[in-house]
This record gives structure tokens, C-alpha cells and sequence, in this order.
């Protein structure tokens, strides 16, 4: 697995991605503020909101010292036409050699659309022509059924589910569900064929 240049900015036909910045807290506060019975159920870091404003400006700080370091590259993104903040897609170095993780959540208004797809597509593109990586995998809870929706019409192989392995943001254990792409399965797969485009810091297009 290479380390590549940092992409910081990504566009797909509908949707920019790009780095979190402390400046974003205001618009992620009045989002998750708003969404809060809606994301609260299957993402663990809920546990801890509702932040302030200003835990929230420094949650983002560490985000971005997180990508910039190369630990994780989360990548809010964002409808092109609006500009409105829809979700938060990724990827994250934690399911061992030659691999990496992509999750995401979508703003309930923005559910049903297939931005949650766009975007996940969009990490699968950087995982393996970027970091070239071997496999690519998505993790949910069992009852997530829309997570296991997104991998599924994305080519991805339900390979285990793991019992008692999930844990919520109140604590609730629950099953978790483990799909993969290889990189010789990617393009033959549906996320194959979403056009991405990727830059870097410094302006240079790297997709």
C-alpha cells in the first residue's frame, strides 16, 4: 500500500468532497443539531453530542490534523448545485494490512438519493488508484439496513457477520456486519463507474 499525496478536494457529478476545516463547525452544529433522532442510532460518536460550537470547531481541528497525518481522511461533502451539506464519507486505516474502511451518513433529507453511493464510490476510486490498496470494507450494524443497502448495490461481498461486535452511541451491543471489494473485482463493480475527480494541496489533479 503506497502513501499518496493528500487529495484535500474531490468532485463527482453531483457532489464536492473535500477536507473538514474548524470554519465548518457552524454548518456541521446546525446539521447534526437537526439530525440528531436520525444519526443517533448507528454512529458511536453521537455519544457525545450535543457538542458546542466550540468543541465542535475543535472536533474538526482534529479531524484535519488526522488527514493531514494520514491516520484517517474524512471528506464532508457537499450538493454542487446548492452547496448544502448533505453527509460525511471516509476512509480510515484500521482493518489491518493492505486495507482500508470507508463508512458514511447522510442527512435524512438527502437519504433515498444515491448521494451516500456517489460518495462512498468516489473513496473506493481513491483507495485503490490512490493507496492502492487490496480490499476495500464497510462495517454496520446488522440493523443498519441502509448501510448494508449502499455496499450491496456497489458490488461489494457480504463475507461475516461478527456477533456482539457493534456498540452504539448508548451502549447497545449489536451485531456487525462485514462487506468487502477487492481490487480485482472493482472495475467490473458498479462503483467503478461513477467519474471522480481528485486534487491535491497544491492544486495538482491526482484522478
Amino acid at each position: 500500500m503506497t502513501r499518496p499525496p493528500a487529495v484535500v478536494r474531490v468532485e463527482t457529478e453531483r457532489l464536492i468532497l473535500r477536507s473538514w476545516e474548524a470554519a465548518d463547525a457552524p454548518e456541521l452544529r446546525a446539521v447534526l443539531d437537526a439530525e440528531d433522532d436520525h444519526l443517533r442510532p448507528y454512529i458511536p460518536w453521537m455519544r457525545d453530542e450535543p457538542r458546542s460550537l466550540e468543541a465542535t470547531a475543535t472536533w474538526l481541528s482534529g479531524h484535519a490534523d488526522d488527514f493531514a497525518a494520514g491516520r484517517s481522511w474524512r471528506f464532508p461533502f457537499f450538493d454542487r448545485s446548492s452547496g448544502a451539506l448533505l453527509g460525511q464519507t471516509g476512509l480510515f486505516d484500521r482493518v489491518g494490512e493492505l486495507g482500508l474502511e470507508t463508512g458514511y451518513w447522510v442527512r435524512r433529507a438527502a437519504v433515498g438519493r444515491g448521494f451516500a453511493s456517489e460518495a462512498t464510490s468516489a473513496m473506493v476510486r481513491l483507495a485503490f488508484d490512490l493507496h492502492g490498496v487490496d480490499r476495500v470494507e464497510i462495517h454496520h450494524a446488522v440493523e443498519n439496513e441502509a448501510s448494508g443497502a449502499v455496499a450491496r448495490r456497489l458490488g461489494f461481498t457480504c463475507e461475516a457477520t461478527l456477533r456482539r461486535r457493534a456498540v452504539d452511541s448508548e451502549g447497545g451491543i449489536h451485531d456487525r456486519r462485514i462487506w468487502s471489494l477487492f481490487a480485482g473485482e472493482f472495475s467490473d463493480s458498479p462503483a467503478a463507474r461513477v467519474a471522480v475527480a481528485a486534487w491535491d494541496a497544491g492544486g495538482e489533479r491526482r484522478l
